[in-house]
């Protein structure tokens, strides 16, 4: 019985975070698809906003604006090459480059994102569809030669207009 129980609990090895084009300073179609070597993320928080109103002389709270979706965070491993990171950050470099682009339509610099989680046999069972996402902080890489320190890590978080959650059957 114990076995089968641990068969129903999820792995973190059970997601996959795929971005299918980055916006670069080129062009939106000239950079390849970027999967993302997650070892954590979180589904974000979303909140109903409510207000109070009075109706025959009873207070009621009812639902009062859409949904208000939080900050994504993500935490990936960096490749060997930097290639992860670099295309992180020439796609931030794209959005503000301190220089000559400073503000436009996120839809010019945002994309779509997939979080595929799937069961224990590897089976897709459930995709989260970020849409319109873009980066909006990296964190600092901490590069050591302290014994245990063997990956080199970077934090992301995102904005994104909101999230859909499809299960796969």
């Amino acid at each position: 019985m114990a076995l089968c129980n641990s068969l129903n609990k999820s792995s973190p090895t059970n997601y996959q975070l795929i971005f299918p084009l980055i916006p670069n300073e080129s062009t939106i179609s000239a950079s390849n698809p970027l999967m993302l070597n997650i070892f954590s993320s979180v589904i974000p928080g979303v909140t109903l906003g409510e207000l109070e109103r009075e109706w025959q002389g009873q207070k009621s709270k009812v639902a009062s604006s859409p949904l208000v979706f939080e900050q994504w965070n993500v935490n990936f491993v960096v490749d060997s090459l930097f290639s992860n990171w670099q295309t992180m950050f020439s796609w931030m470099n794209y959005i503000n480059n301190n220089n000559d682009v400073h503000m436009e339509e996120h839809s010019n610099y945002s994309v779509d994102a997939s979080l595929k989680i799937m069961d224990n046999f590897r089976s897709d069972i459930l995709e989260i569809k970020f849409v319109s996402v873009w980066p909006t902080s990296m964190s600092e890489i901490t590069m050591s030669q302290r014994e245990g320190d063997i990956l080199l890590e970077c934090n992301a978080n995102f904005n994104y207009d909101y999230y859909e959650v499809k299960e796969i059957q």
